[in-house]
């Protein structure tokens, strides 16, 4: 009778204190922090985005000195893409693009994306839990703006950008399906934790002891 009277409120602790812990908080990545010195004096226009920012990998995708980008070749996407100064990341090369977690699975929240030189640019974006797909959406980007797109992809490792169609913007300087991205939102989902096994534990016991007579 004393060893229910324990696990009961140590059961009721478990649960109520694991369910804030089943995201570890939004994060925002601005791309702003992402240094474009060459490691000297040198500022360069763009860099790769490496394995490991913001704690995912980065396949095929840049980050983009805006306004050197704007100074050298006029306005374009990129410059009236920019949500916050002076980075948007870019689809290298206008194709397909990729972001991994290679440690725990996230919850994909948001993004501002904006065509570089063609308005109207349709952009895929699924999302993956393994080799599963379970997201797939299109969506339609302005070149003159940032449009926030919501997608709230759930319990995803992997999502792909594919970027097409379209029609010229009338910039000067450029031209393809490339598109900016800026200011995405994200959280990453915790393994299960030892509170959550303490929990499955309690319960396993609470059983065996309804199971024993008298």
């Amino acid at each position: 009778m004393n060893a229910r009277l324990f696990l009961l409120p140590l059961i009721s602790f478990t649960f109520f204190n694991f369910l804030p812990l089943s995201t570890s908080g939004q994060n925002l990545i601005t791309f702003d922090d992402i240094s474009y010195s060459d490691g000297g004096t040198t500022i360069v226009l763009g860099v790769s985005i490496t394995n490991g920012y913001a704690g995912l990998d980065w396949g095929n995708f840049a980050a983009l000195n805006v306004p050197m980008e704007a100074s050298l070749y006029g306005t374009n996407g990129y410059y009236y893409g920019m949500v916050s100064a002076p980075s948007v990341a870019v689809n290298f090369g206008g194709t397909a693009a990729e972001i991994d977690s290679p440690g725990t699975n996230f919850n994909f929240l948001s993004v501002y994306l904006t065509g570089a030189w063609n308005s109207n640019l349709n952009i895929e974006v699924q999302g993956f839990n393994g080799t599963n797909l379970l997201y797939d959406e299109i969506v339609v980007a302005s070149a003159t703006s940032p449009t926030l797109f919501v997608f709230n992809y759930l319990d995803i490792d992997r999502l792909t950008f594919n970027s097409f169609g379209g029609q010229p913007a009338g910039f000067p300087s450029g031209g393809g399906e490339q598109f900016a991205m800026d200011n995405m939102s994200f959280e990453f989902v915790p393994e299960p934790s030892t509170v959550l096994l303490t929990a499955l534990g309690a319960l396993a016991l609470c059983a065996l002891l309804k199971r024993k007579p008298g």
